[in-house]
Formats: structure tokens, C-alpha cells, sequence
């Protein structure tokens, strides 16, 4: 039976829909009044008694009702097709028309039957709803596609939690569309096209993130060994954002490196003695070091003195040979390349074979020459110095392994663990600075980026950690005193304390706030400092590769599309019930 409905605006005009469907209700009078005229609605007079649009349902029966409607919905939509097909056509015209400035041409929506909602309502699980606010509404269809995302079917309970995630999200989006534009249809493209968007975004996201992880695999790895020993980086500086940064200007970025350079002095000269096997209250000075070079030349170069003639094999000849070819290229294209310092060397060690104490005299000599030579800056004739030393040495190796017998095993191992712990003081030595009794980190680092110096264990830590975190590894004496202030310098704090405390208490607390102001930002400031130099806060000094939010929402759903549709179900249906 059609019935005639008035529609009072809140300006005081009205407007009659005649010969409307007796079954429409009055959210979908009101929805269409809205859309038509743009105008808030205050009462409807649907040929019975007036029905006043001012009280709004309770929270509780909207958040409620929302999971009941959402299952209903689904079900009633199934049973209803073919009237929901003919509504979406029907809304998709009325928004053409109406945007064109004819609302008079916009056919109307055929309410479909709801026997699974109906029967919700009989039940009480539905409560009544008419009225709602235009927030509730957006909350309505939010936990209504909620629900729909949950029972889509999934393959876990990650995945259930995940589509129901993006439902909500979607529903939300969907409804709020719809009420900023007028047009349900919008609000329908959105809600559906929501969650296959959010999926792909957070799978780009974790793509990159794990793009990241593994360009930065050899950064984070010595960050984390650094870390591990007790070194301290500032977290903006390997992983700048927001908050590190934030972090750092309120701790005073300068102060914040000058602190934790003077406590990674310490972790340098304890890696330093250990890796020497010193002490930890040893001194750092080169007569300790030529100490130890002495102390393991006499127990393990020394006895090879006896050992007598060694014969120079093809690998000692190829090492001989690499040296000129750096110059010359492989193929010895640019034979007068070579310098003739090198050329020179070269060729006087070329020999069959040598005498043993022989050799050990001319490690020792090589070694010295080499680094006089470095120090001056004659890299080449310093280089292949060193390179027809290691030749000797490893010469040697070959040459007590070959032996074969216990008496030479034993002096095989002493040599290689003398050679080694010689080798880590003449680095050691190197990086001393005078005067100080501490180890310059960045000089060993420099070593390792530009020289290509070869190291191992405590020392190849030291030099990479420097190498990739050089303000936070000064030199000593270097440093000066900390003392670097922050963003919040104490005239910003005094006047900002003035201020306030003579809006709450008047001039008098004026002078209070302008004290506690000078005070605040240096209080403030160390305890940010003080944080980020914890292990809690050197924690942040590595990006967040593995986020749990980032791979929560990249979960595939097992029916995208059937998401898409349950998502955007309840945008739909909400413009053809209460």
C-alpha cells in the first residue's frame, strides 16, 4: 500500500515523497531525504503519527546488534540477489542524476525482504536502531564488515584475526565516504577496494623491509657485535627517523657523541689488551709493545734459526710474483709500471732456496722497513715490504707442516701464534696515541678502509665499528669536554617557565617557573642522553626489520574477492535498513 511521507527539515521547510512504498523505513527516508535536499531531518509524517528524528539509540544496542546485522545481512543478500542487484543499479542512476540537478528523476530503492534479520529481531539479538547518529552509523558498519572479514574463510587464526582487521577498517572507510559525500555508491567502491589495497600495501612494505635487512646485513652484524662488547653508537645516526632524531636533539646530538666516545675509549683499550693477551691494567705504550714482539720473536722465530736450509716452492715464487703484478696486470702488460724500489726487492728474494735465521733476520728488517716506509708515505716500496715478509713467513709454515715430524709441529704452532700475536702489536703500536696510553680507534680503522690492512678477532672489530661509527670513536684528547646543550636551551626553558607560572599563580609564580624553566631542559636532556646510551636505548639503533602490525596486515587472504564483497556488504545494505 503507497503512502505519502512528509520530511521536516531543520529550517523549518518540508517536502512530501507521494505514493511511497507502505515497507520503506524511516532511516531510509531520512538517508534519501538527505542525499535530495542536503538538509538535516527533524521529523517524518508517514500518514500515521509524526516520528521525531532527535533521539538517538543507546551505544550498546548499536555495537550489539552490529555482528547479528552483519550475519543477516550476508544471509539475507543471498536470498535476496536479484532485488540487490536492481537496488545498486537504482542507487548508481539516482547519484548520476542527482549530481546532474535532477534528485525528481532518482527512481526510488525497493527495500528487499530481511527474514534472517527479521527473524534476529524476533530474537532480540537485533536491537532497534532507527535514529542513529552519523557516528554510530560509521561504528555500525565498521563492526559490521568486521564480521564479515571474520567469517571469511581462512586458513588460521592469524588469517581470521587479519581479514577481520581489514574488514573493520574497510567498513569504516566505506560508511565514512558515504556520509562525506552523500553517495553510497562511493562508499561501496571504497569499502570493497580497501582491503586488497591494505594486503598489497603492507606486502610492498614488507618486501622492502626485507630488502633492507639484507643490504644492511654487514652494517647491522658489526653494529650488533660492537654493541655486544659494549660499544655505543647513537641510534639517529644508523637509523634516522622521527623519533631517534627527536631523541637526539633533546639529549644534545654533540653531547650525546661526546659521552659515548669517552665510553667507547674504554671498550677500544680493553680489545686492545685482549687481543694481546696483556693484562687489563697493562699500559698501552710501544716499548710494551716492542716488549711483546721481543718476548714472542725469542719463542717463536727464534728456535727456526736452527731449522737450516728451506727450499722456495712455486707458491713462494707466485707471491713474489703477485706483488709485481698489481702493477703490471696479469697478463704483465705494463712491465716498466713497476717502480723500481719494488722491482728491486723483488727480485733479491727471488732465490731457490734460503737459510732459515736468514729468513727470520729478514721478516724482522721487512717488517721495520715497511712501516718506516708507510709512515713517510711510500705505500708501494712499504706494501711489497710487507708482502715479501708474509711470503717468508708463510714460507716457512709450508716448510715445518712438510716436516712431518712432533718437534716440528710444536714449532710450527709457536711460530703461527707468535706471528700472530707480533703482527697484532705492530697495529697495536700504530694506533697508540702518545702520550695517552689509549688505542685510536679510527686509525686502525683508517688502516682496514684505506691500506687494506688485514685484520682478525678484537682488532678487525675495533677497526670496522670505527669505520662506520667515526664520531662516536674520536681520538683521545680529541674529545673535549662534554657539554654540547640541546633544543632545550635553558632561555627557551626559563622564559616558557615563566610563563606558565604566571598564568596559574600570577606574577609571583613567575620567578618559580623561570627557576624551574632553567632547570627542566638540562634535567630533561640527561635523562634522554642517559636513555639513549642504555642498552635499552642502543636498541633503536637498528631498524625494526621483522613488525608484527606490517606482517599482520600482509597476510593473504584465502578468498580476497569474497572479502572485498563482505567488506563492502554492509555500506550497501545500511542505506536499505535500520
Amino acid at each position: 500500500m503507497a503512502r505519502n511521507i512528509t520530511v521536516t527539515f531543520s529550517d523549518g521547510t518540508s517536502h512530501v515523497y507521494q505514493n511511497a512504498p507502505d515497507d520503506l523505513t524511516p532511516d531510509v527516508v531520512e538517508a534519501r531525504a538527505q542525499k535530495d535536499f542536503g538538509k538535516t531531518v527533524t521529523g517524518l509524517d508517514g500518514g500515521n503519527a509524526p516520528t521525531t528524528r532527535g533521539t538517538a539509540p543507546s551505544w550498546a544496542s548499536v555495537v550489539g546488534s552490529a555482528p547479528y546485522k552483519a550475519i543477516a545481512g550476508t544471509a539475507d543478500v543471498l536470498l535476496n540477489t536479484p532485488q540487490n542487484i536492481a537496488n545498486l543499479a537504482k542507487m548508481g542512476y539516482g547519484t548520476a542524476v542527482t549530481a546532474m540537478g535532477r534528485p525528481d528523476l532518482a527512481p526510488e530503492v525497493t527495500a528487499p525482504s530481511q527474514p534472517v534479520a527479521e527473524m534476529f529481531k524476533r530474537g532480540g539479538l537485533i536491537q532497534p536502531t532507527e535514529g542513529m547518529t552519523t557516528g554510530q552509523r560509521i561504528v555500525d558498519v565498521g563492526l559490521q564488515a568486521a564480521t564479515g572479514g571474520a567469517i571469511n574463510p581462512a586458513g588460521s587464526l592469524r588469517e581470521l584475526a587479519s581479514s577481520a582487521t581489514k574488514g573493520g577498517i574497510a567498513g569504516l572507510a566505506g560508511q565514512t565516504t558515504t556520509e562525506l559525500t552523500g553517495s553510497p555508491v562511493a562508499g561501496l567502491a571504497v569499502s570493497m577496494a580497501a582491503p586488497s589495497a591494505m594486503t598489497s600495501i603492507a606486502q610492498a612494505k614488507q618486501a622492502k623491509l626485507q630488502a633492507d635487512q639484507a643490504r644492511n646485513a654487514v652494517r647491522d652484524l658489526t653494529v650488533r657485535a660492537g654493541q655486544a662488547e659494549g660499544y655505543r653508537i647513537t641510534p639517529g645516526s644508523v637509523t634516522p627517523n622521527v623519533q631517534n632524531v627527536l631523541a637526539e636533539r633533546l639529549a644534545g646530538k654533540t653531547r650525546t657523541q661526546q659521552e659515548a666516545a669517552v665510553l667507547n675509549q674504554d671498550v677500544t683499550d680493553r680489545l686492545s689488551r685482549r687481543a694481546l693477551s696483556l693484562p687489563t691494567d697493562a699500559p698501552l705504550t710501544r716499548d710494551n709493545m716492542r716488549a711483546v714482539r721481543k718476548e714472542e720473536f725469542d719463542k717463536g722465530y727464534t728456535p727456526i734459526n736452527n731449522v737450516g736450509a728451506i727450499q722456495a716452492d712455486q707458491a713462494f715464487d707466485s707471491s713474489l710474483t703477485a706483488v709485481l703484478q698489481s702493477y703490471t696486470g696479469a697478463g704483465r702488460s705494463f712491465p716498466n709500471a713497476i717502480p723500481k724500489p719494488v722491482a728491486d726487492l723483488v727480485q733479491n728474494y727471488r732465490v731457490g732456496q734460503f737459510n732459515s735465521a736468514d729468513a727470520v733476520e729478514a721478516t724482522r728488517v721487512l717488517r721495520e722497513q715497511s712501516r718506516a716506509n708507510m709512515s713517510r708515505g711510500d705505500n708501494s716500496l712499504g706494501l711489497a715490504q710487507r708482502a715479501v715478509s708474509n711470503a717468508l713467513e708463510d714460507q716457512i709454515e709450508r716448510s715445518l707442516q712438510a716436516a712431518n715430524n712432533p718437534n716440528a709441529q710444536a714449532m710450527l704452532d709457536q711460530f703461527r701464534a707468535s706471528r700472530q700475536r707480533m703482527a697484532i702489536s705492530h697495529a697495536v703500536e700504530d694506533a697508540i696515541v702518545e702520550g695517552s696510553g689509549s688505542v685510536n680507534a679510527r686509525k686502525l680503522a683508517e688502516d682496514l678502509q684505506t691500506r687494506g690492512r688485514y685484520f682478525s678477532g678484537d682488532l678487525d672489530l675495533i677497526a670496522r665499528f670505527g669505520n662506520i661509527a667515526r664520531p662516536v670513536m674520536t681520538a683521545p684528547g680529541t674529545t673535549g669536554t662534554p657539554g654540547a646543550g640541546s633544543i632545550l636551551g635553558p632561555s627557551f626553558g626559563g622564559a616558557l617557565g615563566a610563563a606558565a607560572g604566571n598564568f596559574f599563580a600570577g606574577p609571583a609564580g613567575a620567578g618559580y617557573g623561570a627557576a624551574l624553566g632553567l632547570v627542566a631542559p638540562q634535567l630533561t636532556s640527561s635523562g634522554v642522553r642517559n636513555y639513549l646510551l642504555s642498552g635499552m636505548g642502543q636498541q633503536r639503533a637498528l631498524p625494526t626489520y621483522d613488525r608484527p602490525g606490517v606482517n599482520f596486515m600482509a597476510t593473504e587472504p584465502t578468498n580476497a574477492m569474497l572479502l572485498n564483497t563482505l567488506s563492502g556488504l554492509p555500506v550497501s545494505t545500511n542505506q536499505m535498513r535500520p
